[in-house]
């Protein structure tokens, strides 16, 4: 990965390296004496507005330090980094990791995000995931073949709220520091209905840790998670009604997608992705 990033280094002045992430280049290194990460951004201006007025309202969340720089073709920032510990599966950290969720959601949506990006798959791309599911499970394989005529308007055209969202709200994109959890990729934020940020982290927080937990949430776990982000965000009625949908759509949409290229070769993800497959979405109420 070194050489294929000669120019991000120089631009950054930061040594030449390989990646402290395995699944993104992220580099690191000081800028004027302050250690930093460099990574990928999308949307660049956009999301530095929309982080930098997070922190402007209190929230715990990385803002650029330099960037963003047009780099082949991708924008690149440098974050400070933060220094703290990664998420030990506790029942504090789990609750705290819904409070935040759930203060982001409350700050609403005013900063002109990329809107999120409604699928529409044809045929082929449906059997390619029916297909990419079979050595694992047949399980979701109607749910799949209904979807874009079921699932998708259900939440689609359902008017939901919409919140300019994190849509990777994961323990891996957390730091806990003394004063509680810090988002430190915020980089795959879109304008979305926030029930969908919602189901995602309920499906998928425990996805991509190098440890444990090798599962998803138990539902002790998803009730302290849930009842931290209900502190802050007051659901609708409609919201409600469609949760069960929602699990379901981030379920077939990301969790699918999640199973089919996961790394099943090593024995803390095969775990995750074992129950994940196995999950009764009943078991994350509200």
């Amino acid at each position: 990965m070194t050489a294929d990033h000669t120019e991000v280094f120089e631009r950054f002045g930061i040594p030449s390296q390989e990646s402290i992430y395995p699944y993104a280049p992220v580099f690191t290194g000081l800028i004027d004496g302050v250690r930093v990460a460099v990574k990928r951004t999308h949307d660049a201006e956009a999301m530095g507005r929309w982080v930098r007025r997070l922190k402007e309202l209190g929230l715990p969340v990385v803002t650029p330090l330099a960037g963003p720089y047009e780099i082949g073709d991708d924008h690149w920032v440098a974050y400070p980094w933060v220094e703290g510990r990664a998420y030990d599966g506790s029942e504090r950290d789990v609750a705290a990791a819904g409070e935040l969720l759930g203060r982001l959601h409350a700050a609403g949506t005013k900063e002109g995000l990329g809107d999120f990006g409604w699928p529409d798959h044809d045929e082929a791309s449906v059997q390619e995931d029916v297909d990419g599911l079979a050595p694992y499970t047949s399980r979701f394989d109607e749910p799949l073949r209904a979807f874009m005529t079921t699932t998708l308007p259900a939440i689609r055209d359902a008017g939901l709220p919409v919140a300019e969202v994190s849509m990777d709200y994961k323990a891996v994109n957390l730091v806990y520091t003394g004063e509680g959890p810090v988002l430190v990729d915020p980089d795959n934020g879109e304008r979305a209905p926030r029930l969908l940020d919602l189901a995602l982290a309920a499906l998928l927080f425990h996805n991509d840790l190098d440890g444990e937990p090798a599962r998803v949430f138990t539902a002790a776990e998803w009730a302290s998670f849930r009842d931290g982000y209900l502190r802050h965000v007051e659901l609708t009625e409609r919201e409600r009604e469609l949760w069960p949908t929602a699990l379901l759509y981030m379920m077939l949409e990301w969790g699918v997608w999640t199973v089919i290229n996961g790394e099943w070769h090593l024995d803390r993800h095969a775990r995750f992705l074992t129950d994940l497959l196995a999950l009764d979405l009943g078991r994350y109420a509200l």
